[in-house]
């Protein structure tokens, strides 16, 4: 659902027999979304053979047609109209915000198409107020530095600007390895690094968090960098708030895990290990302190195995009895320091586990 497009008006022979009323609307609650629109029925013939839906986007500004860089936050599928003049439709969907705290240019979209896929857009309508999200967010000067076999991460400051009733969902604080600066939805890269932090009450902060963790791979080849902030919701990690540094890593092929290499720094560099202060609330305790010194050395015989560290989504997933979203449950809770650790992974029991444990490593 959440992804980084182009908004665009596309013209076919349905362009116009939909319109949006006068009267339409949205209004988010949590992680959903009530869109209403009432819907105007021009040529009923030229519905009959089409689906639609009601969209909702987020753009960088208003659109009219010409494209325009946005984010699809919520879809609601409205099925086939009949061949009344007149419809109105109001219902709750699943949203998810762009991640970062910038205004936004909101706009209802009636996109048509078929099987589940609406692509053509028939009309719009745009709010004539911007959207700023209150999301839990990074505040202050972000860094990381990178050792022989730990991640140093550093955030001046992580504050809930939400309500004081609204305790956040368990946040993740994650070091990427990327094609291209990140932007929205999914990272596509490597995961270098990650540390669960737990829940944060509204209208507090955490204060100069300092990590150091193990790093959990090196990737062969120049790398762009970015800090996610992501928060667990009922559909998975949705991330929050994003840091590109400017300073790419590389790593060539004959780099090994233990090999000696100097410490990439980003400015402003993280302390590695320094505790983090209480402000508002007492800073998270949990994974702080990972030292790599704890890190376990890989078994001899681990060449044909595969890593819960470093392995990606269809590699997991390719192992027997392991569904997809097991697969991305165990990306979004890296790095393990154990493969037990596994067993705090939603959809991994025991059984699975000492089924799987032969062809797994660190």
């Amino acid at each position: 659902m959440h992804t980084q497009n182009i908004l665009q008006a596309t013209t076919g022979q349905h362009a116009g027999a939909v319109r949006i009323g006068f009267n339409h609307g949205y209004a988010f609650d949590g992680d959903s979304v009530r869109l209403d629109a009432e819907l105007l029925v021009d040529n009923p013939d030229a519905t009959a053979d089409q689906e639609w839906a009601l969209q909702l986007w987020a753009c960088e500004t208003p659109f009219a047609g010409e494209p325009v860089p946005g984010t699809k936050v919520a879809e609601l599928p409205v099925g086939q109209l009949d061949s009344l003049n007149q419809s109105w439709v109001s219902a709750f969907t699943a949203a998810l915000p762009p991640a970062g705290h910038a205004e936004h240019s909101m706009v209802l979209v009636l996109a048509s198409g078929r099987d589940g896929r609406f692509d053509a857009v028939q009309d719009f309508a745009n709010f004539p107020r911007a959207e700023s999200f209150m999301q839990p967010r990074l505040a202050g000067a972000s860094g990381f530095s990178l050792g022989e076999q730990s991640v140093g991460m550093h955030v001046e400051s992580l504050e809930n600007p939400r309500a004081s009733d609204n305790l956040s969902g368990t946040l993740s604080l994650e070091l990427w390895a990327l094609a291209a600066p990140y932007a929205a939805g999914m990272p596509d890269g490597t995961q270098l690094a990650a540390a669960q932090l737990g829940s944060l009450a509204g209208q507090h902060s955490w204060q100069d968090l300092d990590l150091t963790l193990p790093l959990a791979a090196r990737p062969v080849g120049t790398w762009h960098v970015a800090l996610l902030l992501r928060e667990w919701t009922a559909s998975g990690y949705a991330t929050r708030d994003f840091a590109n540094f400017s300073l790419p890593v590389s790593w060539t092929a004959d780099e090994e895990p233990g090999a000696t290499s100097e410490p990439v720094k980003a400015e402003p560099a993280a302390e590695p290990v320094a505790q983090p202060k209480k402000a508002g609330k007492t800073a998270p305790k949990a994974a702080t302190k990972a030292s790599a010194k704890s890190a376990k050395a890989e078994p001899a015989d681990t060449t044909s195995r595969v890593s819960i560290n470093t392995a990606g989504k269809t590699e997991l997933a390719a192992l027997k009895g392991l569904s997809k979203t097991a697969a991305a449950a165990i990306i979004a809770a890296r790095p393990f320091k154990t493969i037990d650790e596994l067993l705090t992974v939603k959809g991994i029991g025991a059984k699975l586990l000492d089924k799987l444990k032969g062809n797994l490593s660190l």
